[in-house]
């Protein structure tokens, strides 16, 4: 088994309980029409409960002992597909809507939610994630807004549904569990016309140097557009980047699509695949030490 396979396995707390897991689906809008995809099946006790309650299951796994026995399983039960395969490696082909309900592994939530929140199709998603990813994506009421929780926000609404003990789970987790909903909005607060332009709009600003917006925008915009805009919308631009409230960011945001002149925007363009491209570098890297953690001060790799 190979060290992606082994660290997924080992980032995931399955639950044990089936009668919670009825429960779960019983707070969700899946029904018997539904076609359902689940991530990181594990043990297949949410494969049991949605193909109960739903039209087809469609669940991978990436464990390939784990995937053999759910295939196993399975093989008599007819609105059941197991998929042995990286999710994150996989293109959905599914015509027509679907959803998600998934306790996805801990350890590439973030790479999950990128992946699923840009697939067409996507009717609703139930994750059980851990309550510090969840905040970073929901934003308020739950949180401070950051730069995740603004990028998703205008395309998705987020609920918190349930909150877990540790008990649910074996092993027992450290971090707080909760089951948490991504809908999609019926009408974006953003055009999708200008999705582009809001997604390096955000990035450019977070990452400028600085603390204030003030800081942060004095590239882009006047003195004269700061001044007039912080009176438009009535809050001071002296305040730190994370208590611009969101309602407020999609305001100064209109104000730049309306304002600010073409040549400032210009240093705004690709802002946003420049910073994803410098967070894959940082987890490259990352990944890299890790990897090499176990090498002598010869610089020769230690065998075990």
């Amino acid at each position: 088994m190979d060290a992606l396979k082994t660290n997924i396995k080992h980032s995931q707390n399955f639950l044990h309980d089936d009668r919670l897991v009825s429960l779960l689906i019983s707070k969700s809008s899946i029904g018997h029409l539904d076609v359902v995809y689940e991530i990181g099946a594990g043990k297949g006790i949410i494969t049991i409960g949605l193909a109960a309650s739903c039209k087809k299951v469609i669940s991978f796994e990436y464990d390939q002992q784990m995937a053999q026995g759910l295939m196993e399983q399975f093989k008599d039960i007819s609105n059941v597909e197991i998929i042995y395969a990286n999710f994150m490696d996989y293109t959905i082909s599914e015509n027509g809507v679907y959803k998600f309900f998934s306790n996805i592994p801990f350890n590439i939530t973030a790479d999950i939610l990128s992946k699923v929140f840009d697939l067409e199709g996507v009717q609703d998603i139930y994750f059980i994630i851990q309550y510090e990813a969840f905040l970073k994506y929901s934003g308020m009421p739950y949180f401070k807004e950051c730069l995740k929780s603004l990028l998703y926000k205008p395309f998705f609404e987020m609920e918190l549904i349930h909150e877990f003990a540790p008990s649910d789970f074996i092993p027992k987790p450290n971090a707080r569990i909760v089951f948490a909903r991504f809908t999609p909005r019926v009408k974006s607060d953003i055009d999708r016309k200008h999705k582009e332009s809001y997604l390096d709009f955000l990035a450019f600003l977070f990452s400028e140097k600085g603390e204030t917006l003030k800081d942060k925008v004095k590239q882009i915009m006047s003195y004269e557009q700061i001044k007039r805009t912080a009176r438009d919308i009535g809050f001071s631009f002296n305040c730190i980047i994370s208590e611009v409230t969101y309602q407020q960011w999609l305001a100064i945001f209109e104000i730049y699509l309306t304002y600010v002149p073409s040549e400032k925007k210009y240093l705004v363009k690709g802002a946003y695949n420049r910073l994803v491209c410098e967070q894959e570098k940082l987890i490259k890297m990352h990944r890299n030490r890790k990897r090499n953690g176990g090498a002598s001060r010869n610089g020769k790799r230690k065998i075990n």
